[in-house]
C-alpha cells in the first residue's frame, strides 16, 4: 500500500502553539491504520499506530533511525548527554553508566530511597495543603542526589526546579524540546554551577564511592571535551533521574485520589505486606498490587508521551513508504489508550496487570524500547514502588480545586501546581 499523497494529510503547524499534540495525535489514531501519514510543517511524518510498527522502527531497523531534530535544540541544555548522543557516542556512554544500573547495584539504593521517602512522610501534616508535583520532584531529586552522585541537593533543588522551568516551558512537544537559546544558555550555566560544585567536592574527598559519579569519574579523559561530557553526561543524569519518576508518582496520586476503590486495595496491601516496618528491596516482588497502581499510572499518564525518530535513509513499514529526512513518531499515550489493546482504555484499573496479557509486544513501552530505551527502567520501578508504599501506607492525597490537565512537554507533566491534602490512614 502507498501512502496517501501528503497534501490530503492531518497537517501539524509549527507555528501554531495553541495546538494540542495529544488530541492531534489521538485524532490521527482513530484511523486504526497501522501507519498513519501526516505532515509536520513542510516535512512528511509518521505516526506508527500499531506495537508491530513502533517494533519495526524502534527494535527491528533502529539503525535506520536517528533522534528528531528537536534533541538538537536539546543539545542546548544537556549537551551530549546520554539522551541527546548520536548513536555511537550514545553507546559508549551506555557501557559507561550500565553498572550503576545492575539489578544488585538497584537493590543497593533501597535503603536510602526509603529513608528520603520516610522523612517526607514524616514532615507531611494531616489537612495543610502541599503541592504533589513539588513535593514528588523535591523528593525524587533527593534521592537521585545521594544514590547517583554521593550528594545532597536540598540546597540547590529550587535552583534546579528554576532552571529546568526556564528551559522547558510550554511547547508543542511533538518536535521542539526546548526554549530560545537565551533561556537554555542560562539554564545551563545553572546546572553548570551545580554538577560542578558536586564534581570539585568529590574530588576533593578523594574517596572511591559505588554510585554513578564514580563510573563517569573514572571513565574521563585529561583534556578539555572530557571534562565537558561529564558534565554533560551528569546534567542529564540529574534531570532525568528524578524529573520522569517525579511526574509518574504525581499521577498516580491524582489517579489515586479520584479512585478510592483502588486506594482502598493498595492500603490493604501495605497493611498486609507492612504492618509495622519500612518496605526493603526484598518487599518489592511482595508489592504486587502497589507496583500494578505504578504501572496503571503509566499507562494512563507516560511522562515519556512521545518518542520522535527522523528517517535516515528511506525506510519501507508496514505497506508505507518513508523517505530519508521523514519524521516518525510513536507514542506511549496513544498506544497506552488504544482500546485493541487496553479495553476500556480510560479506565484506571491496576487490576490489568495482575494477570497474564496477551497484548502484543510494544503496546506498553512506557521507558521506551530499543537501545535507546531508558537506561534506569529498573531504577525507576523499584524507586516508585518503594516511595508509593512508604507514602500510602500512612497518607491519603485528596485533590483541592479541579481536575489536573497534562501538560505535553519534555514530559508529560500536570499542568500547574497540584494542590492536594494529606489524611491520616491509620
Amino acid at each position: 500500500m502507498t501512502a496517501p499523497a501528503y497534501p490530503s494529510c492531518s497537517l501539524w503547524s509549527l507555528r501554531r502553539r495553541d495546538t494540542d499534540p495529544l488530541a492531534f495525535l489521538q485524532g490521527l489514531a482513530r484511523t486504526a491504520d497501522e501507519v498513519v501519514p501526516f505532515r509536520l510543517g513542510t516535512r512528511p511524518a509518521f505516526l506508527l499506530n500499531h506495537p508491530a510498527a513502533i517494533e519495526d522502527v524502534l527494535l527491528t531497523h533502529h539503525d535506520r533511525f536517528v533522534k528528531g531534530r528537536g534533541f538538537e535544540r536539546a543539545k542546548r541544555l544537556l549537551g551530549d548527554g546520554l539522551l541527546t548522543a548520536g548513536a555511537t557516542l550514545h553507546a559508549a556512554r551506555r557501557r559507561v553508566a550500565q553498572p550503576a544500573f545492575h539489578r544488585q547495584r538497584i537493590e543497593g539504593y533501597a535503603p536510602s530511597i526509603v529513608a528520603h521517602a520516610a522523612r517526607w512522610r514524616d514532615r507531611w501534616q494531616p489537612g495543610v495543603t502541599l503541592d504533589a508535583g513539588r513535593e514528588m520532584r523535591r523528593l525524587t531529586l533527593s534521592i537521585a542526589g545521594e544514590t547517583l552522585f554521593g550528594a545532597d541537593l536540598a540546597e540547590v533543588a529550587e535552583d534546579i526546579d528554576s532552571a529546568v522551568a526556564e528551559a522547558v516551558p510550554a511547547m508543542d512537544g511533538l518536535v521542539s524540546i526546548a526554549a530560545s537559546r537565551r533561556h537554555a544558555r542560562t539554564a545551563r550555566l545553572r546546572l553548570d554551577a551545580i554538577v560542578n560544585a558536586i564534581v570539585e567536592r568529590r574530588l576533593r574527598d578523594n574517596g572511591a564511592r559505588d554510585d554513578l559519579l564514580s563510573l563517569l569519574l573514572d571513565a574521563r579523559g585529561d583534556d578539555e571535551a572530557a571534562e565537558r561530557q561529564l558534565r554533560d553526561d551528569a546534567i542529564t543524569f540529574l534531570l532525568a533521574g528524578h524529573d520522569t519518576i517525579a511526574h509518574a508518582l504525581t499521577w498516580t496520586w491524582t489517579l489515586l485520589a479520584q479512585h478510592p476503590d483502588v486506594e482502598a486495595r493498595l492500603q490493604a496491601e501495605l497493611a498486609t505486606v507492612l504492618p509495622d516496618r519500612l518496605a526493603s528491596a526484598h518487599d518489592v516482588s511482595r508489592l504486587v498490587y502497589t507496583r500494578s497502581v505504578l504501572a496503571e499510572a503509566l499507562r494512563v499518564f507516560p511522562p515519556a508521551w512521545v518518542i520522535v525518530r527522523r528517517a535516515a535513509q528511506p525506510h519501507a513499514c508496514r505497506g508505507y513508504r518513508m523517505p530519508a529526512g521523514s519524521v516518525v513518531v510513536a507514542s506511549p499515550f496513544v498506544t497506552h489508550r488504544d482500546p485493541r489493546f487496553f479495553p476500556d482504555p480510560l479506565a484506571f484499573s491496576p487490576e490489568r496487570w495482575l494477570s497474564s496479557d496477551h497484548r502484543p509486544r510494544l503496546a506498553y513501552f512506557p521507558f521506551g524500547a530499543g537501545p535507546r530505551s531508558c537506561i534506569g527502567e529498573g531504577f525507576a520501578w523499584m524507586e516508585g514502588t518503594l516511595v508509593l508504599a512508604t507514602l500510602a501506607a500512612r497518607w491519603r492525597l485528596r485533590s483541592e480545586g479541579g481536575p489536573v490537565e497534562p501538560s505535553p512537554r519534555i514530559t508529560l507533566r500536570p499542568r500547574g501546581p497540584v494542590q492536594m491534602v494529606p489524611l491520616l490512614v491509620r
